[in-house]
C-alpha cells in the first residue's frame, strides 16, 4: 500500500472585494491521504464538505494553526467540491472557483 502524502490549504484574510481566500483551488489526493486545513486567520472559519464520505465528519473548524483530516481510505474515486466559511466576515471564502478536492481514478 502506498504512503499516504499530506496536503496543505491555508485559509488568509484578503482585502478588495473576497474578505477570505483559500490558498489552493483544487487537491489532488488519494484515499487515505491527509490534509492540514491552516488558519492563519483570527476569526472562526469552518469547512463544509459536499459528501460525508470524503472524511469522517462532513464539517470541523479550523482553529488558529490548523486542523488535520484524513480522507476515508474506501471513499469512491471522483471530484468532491467544499467550502470554507470566516465567521469573522460572515462569508464564505474562494478561489478563482470553489475549492475542490480531487480523488483520481
Amino acid at each position: 500500500m502506498p504512503k499516504s502524502k499530506k496536503h496543505v490549504v491555508e485559509v488568509k484574510i484578503t482585502s478588495g472585494k473576497t474578505a477570505c481566500k483559500v490558498s489552493r483551488e483544487f487537491v489532488i489526493a488519494l484515499p487515505g491521504d491527509k490534509i492540514k486545513f491552516h488558519n492563519s486567520t483570527k476569526a472562526k472559519v469552518y469547512v463544509y464538505v459536499s459528501n460525508d464520505d470524503l472524511f469522517h465528519d462532513p464539517m470541523f473548524k479550523i482553529p488558529k494553526g490548523g486542523y488535520v483530516v484524513k480522507l476515508v481510505r474506501k471513499v469512491q474515486r471522483g471530484i468532491y467540491p467544499y467550502a470554507v466559511y470566516c465567521e469573522e466576515k460572515t462569508r464564505f471564502c474562494s478561489g478563482s472557483s470553489m475549492p475542490i478536492i480531487i480523488l483520481p481514478k
